[in-house]
């Protein structure tokens, strides 16, 4: 097969389909793609609202539930542990097929009649407040998180404990403020690090211990802004720091962000890979142009999935968890097979298409909310062999009859569901956290839009009242409602206000930290100026040789050119090597090839 240059349905743009990629089409028997990479990953993940609550009427009782659904969004919910209940049947809804009209047409019919849970969990203990969740244990408002327990506004998680205001860890304990970090303990304000136990206002480091302000350290103790210590000094030293202080940890953060400028970063963050491109990839193979994936091979497009094995996916995010050939589809995993143009369908879901919120269903096509049932079409039952002629004849029919969105965009048998039809607003959803837009050129782009409220919370405290101190502070500001630094003037979904949470109080005593002067919103939008972002660049390697070349990183008004450590295999001259990378060329980072950063971590 050859290689194929399309323009995007959607943003018209050109786009290249490689022959690889015909390959899997023909493999999961679908057409090839009449949209873009980006445009498919922005219309897919405006359907997932990854950490936003609000409190939506429950269907059944009328009373307002939490639920990951804004109250003004036309479906219907019932809280989770009623809607997995034999109290009411999803067959109920079922409906014939009406071959004059758009099938998808038919598919958002059913989306409103049918109730969907009022969050998107499994196997949740004493964590009331928390969505897009499995497996979790005592924990408060965490998002998008596996298998953790005791822990607080954390939002991509896997098996952590103890750990608050957190982006991206897997198996850490006692960490605060993080992003991306793997089996630490007692990491504070740290990024890309792995193995390390307290480390504080790190960046890069594996397999250290008793570290602050450092970045690209291997196997080291006792180290302050890279330099070592002897473990006397270094503990006078700490405890001079006084991170109890606001004032104090603020000082010592801006000199350590400084200080993460001074030294190489790898092009992408990633280890044990063969062939693979995109960021925060791990322990995977064959797998191009994805983000924050493990254990996945032979896979394109990507993003989020925190747990394998899993392979032969495309156009795939959220979860994995031993999942195999699924295409353009979201939080459909557990053990899935063969999941096509589905949302929110799992465990153990096998040969499933164009369906919503279904559980352990196999051989389904356009249905929501059915449960261990097999060989039914928009929720009603057919034999098997009246099913798989029904499917044949609609695929057919989803492209002679298509729908057509307000726009003119074609959907016919092959592309996922229209943003138009998202139960979330673009402006809650994933997508809109990966690709920020304004309303306008959210609504040009077809998309939906939830107008902001305003917030109407009465501050008891300033921030600038705040102790300065840990130490100075008792139980009473548990009573507070703290005005959060940014009073809703920031883009940042900033709530204007917010309480301290006792768990909270307690951590930030046993780890001797100031309490923050953020609400919970804009101290996540801080930490996602850590996270790499999803797009990809072109560019070389900025290895000169001796040194680091091509520009001059600008550090506290130091001008400051990385002195190499190392011989390079090519010596002197600057390295030739080009890759693809999340750092775009306007960052300030110095960014290496995989061959000469290793040389200078080693």
């Amino acid at each position: 097969m050859q290689k194929e240059t399309k323009i995007c349905q959607s943003c018209k743009q050109n786009f290249r389909i490689e022959p690889e990629d015909f390959e899997f089409y023909e493999k999961i028997k679908v057409p090839a793609p009449t949209w873009c990479p980006e445009c498919r990953l922005t219309r897919r993940m405006s359907w997932r609202n990854m950490w936003h609550l609000y409190k939506k009427p429950d269907d059944k009782t009328g009373q307002p539930i939490f639920s990951a659904f804004p109250p003004e969004s036309l479906i219907k919910i019932y809280e989770k542990d009623y809607w997995l209940s034999d109290a009411w049947n999803p067959m109920d809804y079922g409906k014939d097929i009406d071959w004059s009209r758009p099938f998808l047409q038919q598919i958002y019919e059913l989306m409103l009649a049918v109730p969907f849970p009022n969050h998107s969990v499994q196997n949740m203990v004493n964590s009331e407040y928390c969505t897009n969740a499995s497996n979790i244990k005592n924990c408060y408002f965490t998002r998008a998180v596996t298998d953790s327990e005791d822990c607080a506004y954390v939002i991509w998680d896997y098996r952590s404990k103890n750990c608050l205001d957190s982006h991206m860890t897997d198996s850490c304990e006692l960490g605060y403020g993080n992003v991306n970090t793997t089996r630490c303990y007692k990491t504070v304000f740290s990024a890309n690090c792995e193995d390390c136990q307290n480390v504080f206002l790190s960046r890069d480091c594996v397999n250290c211990s008793d570290c602050i302000g450092c970045i690209g350290l291997r196997n080291k103790s006792y180290h302050i802004f890279n330099i070592p210590h002897a473990k006397e000094g270094y503990e006078r030293k700490f405890k001079e720091l006084n991170f109890g202080s606001k004032k104090s940890f603020e000082n010592c953060r801006s000199q350590a962000y400084a200080q993460w400028l001074k030294a190489p970063v790898k092009f992408m963050e990633g280890l044990q890979n063969v062939n693979v491109s995109g960021d925060y990839i791990y322990n995977s193979k064959n797998s191009k142009h994805c983000y924050r994936i493990k254990d996945t091979e032979d896979s394109k497009y990507c993003m989020n999935i925190i747990s394998g094995p899993n392979k032969d996916s495309y156009d795939y995010a959220n979860w994995g968890a031993g999942s195999e050939l699924i295409y353009e589809s979201l939080v459909c995993a557990d053990k899935s097979y063969n999941v096509k143009f589905s949302w929110n369908c799992f465990p153990n879901s096998r040969n499933v298409e164009y369906s919503i919120f279904c559980r352990s269903s196999s051989d389904i096509f356009g249905c929501v909310g059915l449960r261990k049932s097999q060989y039914c079409i928009l929720n009603k039952q057919y034999s098997k062999e009246e099913y798989e002629r029904m499917v044949s004849r609609i695929k057919e029919q989803m492209d002679t009859t298509p729908y057509i969105d307000r726009l003119g965009r074609v959907y016919g048998y092959g592309e996922f569901l229209p943003a138009e039809f998202s139960p979330i607003q673009y402006n809650d959803s994933e997508a809109h956290e990966i690709f920020p837009k304004t309303k306008e050129q959210a609504l040009n782009e077809g998309l939906i839009w939830r107008e902001d409220k305003l917030k109407s919370y009465t501050a008891t405290k300033q921030p600038d009242e705040l102790p300065d101190h840990i130490a100075e502070v008792d139980e009473s500001i548990l009573k507070e409602t703290i005005a959060c630094e940014h009073r809703g003037s920031c883009r940042e979904e900033c709530t204007g206000a917010f309480r301290i949470i006792p768990t909270e109080l307690e951590f930030l005593k046993k780890l001797n930290l100031p309490l923050p002067r953020l609400c919970p919103n804009c101290r996540h939008y801080e930490r996602l100026s850590h996270r790499n972002t999803f797009r990809l660049w072109r560019r070389g390697c900025m290895c000169g040789g001796r040194t680091s070349d091509k520009r001059q990183v600008t550090c506290d008004k130091e001008e400051y050119v990385y002195q190499n450590q190392a011989n390079h295999f090519h010596k002197d001259q600057p390295c030739p090597n080009e890759f693809e990378t999340s750092y775009s060329p306007d960052r300030k980072e110095i960014v290496y090839c995989e061959e000469c950063y290793q040389q200078e971590v080693a």
